[in-house]
Formats: C-alpha cells, sequence, structure tokens
C-alpha cells in the first residue's frame, strides 16, 4: 500500500473534520488507528478524540481500539467506561481477555475472571495463566491491522484523498506568518515516557508546508522550478530535513528545505559540501520569514 498518513498528518485531519462540524465514520477512524506506530501515539490520538469530545461507537471500542491499549490503568478506565454506558446489557468478552493479558499477577487475572462471570462472561481455565502476555497483545495488533487493511482496503484511498482536499484548502487559506505561527503552538515531538526515546513528530505536516510554501515552487538546491505539478496543480517539491531525524535531526523549520526530487536524491547520494552548506543557509533562513 502507497498510502501513508502519519501523526500529524491523523491530529490534522480531525481538526480539520472538528472545524468543518464532521465526525469521523467508523472506517476512518480504524483506518487512523491502522497507520499509528505506537502505543504513545495511540494515546495522543485517544486524547484528541476526548478533546474533540467525539462519541465512538461501541463497535470500534470493542472491535478495534481495545487491542491497542498497553497499559492496565488506561484499559481499566476505558472497560468501566464501556460497562457503565452500556449498563451491562451486552456481553463483551474481549474486553475481560485484554485485561488478563494486561495483568501483571495471577492473582489479578483470577479477579478479572471473577468480574466477568458478574457481566455473565465465562472465561476458561486456561485464561488462569494469561497475565502479563504483552507478545500477545502485539500478536493481536498486527492481527487486527492485517483484518483493517483487508476490510478496508476501497475506503484508504478515499479517506487519503479527502484528507488531502481539507489539507489543501486549510494550509492555502494561512498567510506564512500565520502558518509559522500555527506550527510554533503545536508540541514538538513523541517520546516514550519511559526511555524518552524518540517516537515520532507533532508537526511534521505544518513543517512540510511551511517548507513548500517558503519555497514558492522553487528548488532551494538548484534554484529552478518544480519539474512537474501534482493532480491538484501544486508544484512538486520533497521536504528534506538537512540534518537527518535518525541522525539526531530537529523536525523544525530551520532543519528543512524543498527540493526537486533530482536534487533530493543527489544530497542523499553525493553530499557535496556546497550542497550542504546552500541546503543549511536556506533552512536556516526560514527563521527570520
Amino acid at each position: 500500500m502507497n498510502i501513508k498518513m502519519d501523526l500529524s498528518e491523523i491530529l490534522l485531519y480531525l481538526d480539520l473534520m472538528k472545524k468543518e462540524k464532521k465526525r469521523p465514520e467508523l472506517h476512518e477512524l480504524e483506518i487512523m488507528i491502522y497507520f499509528l506506530k505506537n502505543y504513545e501515539e495511540v494515546k495522543i490520538f485517544q486524547n484528541k478524540i476526548n478533546e474533540h469530545k467525539i462519541n465512538l461507537q461501541f463497535v470500534f471500542y470493542n472491535r478495534t481500539l481495545i487491542h491497542f491499549i498497553e497499559e492496565y490503568e488506561n484499559f481499566v478506565e476505558l472497560k468501566n467506561m464501556i460497562l457503565h454506558l452500556t449498563k451491562g446489557k451486552r456481553k463483551y468478552p474481549m474486553l475481560f481477555k485484554h485485561q488478563i493479558l494486561l495483568s501483571k499477577t495471577k492473582e489479578q487475572a483470577n479477579k478479572v475472571i471473577k468480574e466477568a462471570r458478574n457481566y455473565g462472561v465465562e472465561l476458561g481455565k486456561e485464561w488462569n495463566n494469561r497475565y502479563d502476555s504483552m507478545w500477545n497483545v502485539k500478536e493481536k495488533q498486527i492481527e487486527r491491522k492485517a483484518e483493517i487493511e483487508k476490510e478496508q482496503s476501497k475506503s484508504f484511498l478515499q479517506m487519503y484523498e479527502n484528507f488531502c482536499e481539507m489539507k489543501l484548502k486549510y494550509f492555502n487559506s494561512l498567510s506564512l506568518n500565520l502558518l509559522k505561527k500555527k506550527l510554533l503552538e503545536q508540541p514538538l515531538k513523541v517520546s516514550d515516557t519511559k526511555s524518552n526515546q524518540v517516537l515520532g513528530y507533532y508537526r511534521s505536516v505544518y513543517v512540510r508546508e511551511f517548507a513548500r510554501k517558503v519555497s514558492n515552487g522553487i528548488c532551494q538546491l538548484c534554484d529552478k522550478a518544480a519539474p512537474f505539478t501534482d493532480k491538484r496543480g501544486n508544484p512538486f517539491l520533497e521536504v528534506h530535513h538537512v540534518k537527518y531525524l535518525s541522525q539526531e535531526g530537529t523536525d523544525t523549520i530551520d532543519n528543512v528545505v524543498a527540493l526537486c526530487p533530482n536534487c533530493h536524491r543527489k544530497i542523499h547520494q553525493l553530499e557535496l559540501e556546497e550542497d550542504l552548506k546552500k541546503i543549511e543557509e536556506k533552512a536556516s533562513a526560514n527563521i527570520n520569514m
């Protein structure tokens, strides 16, 4: 599949839908989950859903979201909310099974099994020993993403096209100064709360659009017009991080330039000193834009 959306694009899509008073549909939410790369991103996605007060369908909770919750306390809070809202009228065996997988001890797992009985859910004896099974949780996530890809195969492109249209309209409405202001309002990066490892970036879509807007359709290395326009009529330029993110470069406006595809390949292949110096100066100038 050639379609990709990063966390910053998913958050922007939710913001733009709220702005246009639209509610994300079930298939759109499932596709968003499909593109999230780790649990930290899932938590940020959850927070955005809560911030916008989006009433999710129970089928989304039970069939998809619960599989991507990796913290016991967070999951218990979600499970209790579901049980409260449904008033125990529906049986959700998967809720209790997932809680057992996240349990740290056999005693904790047994308590979950007893609680499940109170809701008419009988779990087999084998669930006594399924606690502390994060590997199983990860396995379920892979399985669910494969199912989403199969079930929503016709919806991926449609959703992405909808997002691109909304994104184009939004960024075209912003001046360079306002775009910079909006960009700086976003948090910088997503980090693992335990290891502090960088897992993703909030600003990516804003940074990319800023670089393209500053370039005004001109490659910032060869100084020639973009070789073609995309199907929406925009000059096709690729955004390049001067210091690579993999080498601890920042996802900030003073570390990006917009390049034509040919110059982009050239930079990565040759890394000529004069080229690197030129794009570094161009990127640094973005601060004063």
